[in-house]
């Protein structure tokens, strides 16, 4: 199953994106690195030996949003 999480570079979002790796869901990660760096996708990465998907997208741009739908069909 594939899941979305918003802010999933942040401190919470990041921890969250583990458990959910490690729990073997497929996660992709939205954030816009306003309060976090591109780093912690690497820290990520060593820690559940898997890259999430990542979008550097701020939720505020609705084009960039829509977009993003668009190409991540939600599945039934």
């Amino acid at each position: 199953m594939k899941i979305l999480v918003t802010g999933g570079l942040g401190y919470i979002g990041s921890h969250v994106v583990v458990e959910l790796q490690n729990e073997g869901f497929d996660v992709v990660v939205i954030d816009n690195l306003s309060n976090t760096s591109i780093e912690v996708l690497k820290g990520i990465t060593a820690i559940t030996n898997k890259e999430p998907v990542f979008e550097n997208i701020d939720l505020r741009d609705k084009a960039l949003v829509t977009d993003f739908f668009n190409r991540h069909p939600r599945r039934l």
